[in-house]
């Protein structure tokens, strides 16, 4: 069984369905990389390129695939998915090294009183809770987050602290909402009067569904007719901004710094690379496949990969190539 903060490998191995050849009785105390793993650490092999390593490695027991066995003669935790084993592990430990908190309302949190709080909630200090708030049981809110009139959050949801989510938002069990993030705020909209803009008030929500995680300091813009959706399963990393009434299918996957426009609309299982632009009212297949840095400017209705922009060279070679670039018109010509 576990010791303090630690963990057998028969145990681990349980946790995560991995198989084990080695020390069953052996205690592990958390996860680290191949060539910095001790042997008190589990490390993990899921790309060839580091197979060489394993030789040399003092990891105290290596996740990996049973194609890779024979490159490594110590303790083995072994499956298909040596990637997905290491996820289900790093969530062992993390767990070992944050042990469940009971139940508690800090005095220093503002609580209106027609507020619903479920059982096994945990409220920290300076948190606001709004009129007609309902948070299911087991809520978690991080200090000095504000939940705004009639918010809606599921069971186990996890809030970090300094959260800012609007009146009307809707968020399902089991997400976890990062540290800064900002949802149900008003997207950009204005109405041109000669040299004037007139704001366009949004009245629509911010719907998400259950397992969606949303990484720190991103900004998800409530709609303005209608609502902004986000599916089950969605997976958005830090510094995402979408738009109004933007619509996210379920396991779709979107990395840091990209944005999307308002009313675009992206399939299920689809992923966006670092920095990938989506432009307003383009929609999206399932399963489409965006690398890092693309500009979509109009629909794709078809799965697959698709790229933009041009891949970094010396910059000498850069500025003779970018002169040809402005000059391919007249070449075509």
């Amino acid at each position: 069984m576990s010791s303090s903060e630690g963990i057998t490998l028969e145990d681990l191995a349980r946790e995560i369905g991995a198989e084990l050849k080695g020390d069953h009785k052996k205690i592990v105390f958390g996860l680290n990389s191949i060539e910095k793993a001790n042997k008190d650490e589990v490390s993990f092999i899921f790309r060839d390129a580091f197979l060489p390593i394993l030789a040399t490695t003092t990891a105290g027991a290596v996740i990996l695939s049973e194609d890779n066995l024979d490159a490594y003669k110590g303790n083995a935790l072994i499956g298909k998915n040596p990637h997905l084993l290491y996820a289900k592990a790093s969530k062992v430990f993390m767990e070992l090294r944050n042990p469940k908190v009971s139940p508690f309302t800090s005095k220093l949190a503002a609580i209106d009183d027609s507020a619903n709080i479920g059982d096994g909630a945990k409220i920290n200090s300076f948190v606001t809770v709004s009129e007609g708030v309902v948070l299911d049981n087991c809520v978690s809110i991080g200090p000095s987050s504000f939940l705004g009139k009639d918010v809606r959050i599921g069971a186990g949801t996890i809030v970090h602290s300094n959260v800012s989510i609007y009146e009307g938002v809707e968020i399902g069990s089991d997400c976890i909402i990062h540290s800064g993030t900002v949802i149900g705020s008003d997207g950009l909209g204005f109405a041109k009067d000669g040299q004037s803009w007139h704001k366009v008030e949004h009245l629509g929500r911010v719907i998400i569904g259950k397992n969606v995680e949303i990484g720190s300091n991103s900004s998800i813009d409530r709609g303005s007719v209608g609502n902004t959706k986000i599916d089950d399963n969605v997976k958005i990393d830090n510094q995402v901004h979408l738009a109004h009434n933007v619509e996210i299918g379920e396991g779709t996957a979107i990395a840091a710094r990209s944005a999307i426009a308002g009313s675009s609309k992206i399939g299920r299982y689809c992923t966006l690379a670092g920095c990938c632009a989506v432009v307003d009212n383009v929609e999206i297949s399932d399963e489409v496949h965006i690398t890092a840095m693309t500009l979509i400017t109009k629909s794709i209705k078809e799965p697959g990969t698709y790229s933009s922009g041009t891949p970094f060279m010396k910059n000498k070679d850069w500025k003779k190539n970018a002169v040809l670039f402005k000059k391919l018109n007249k070449f075509i010509k």
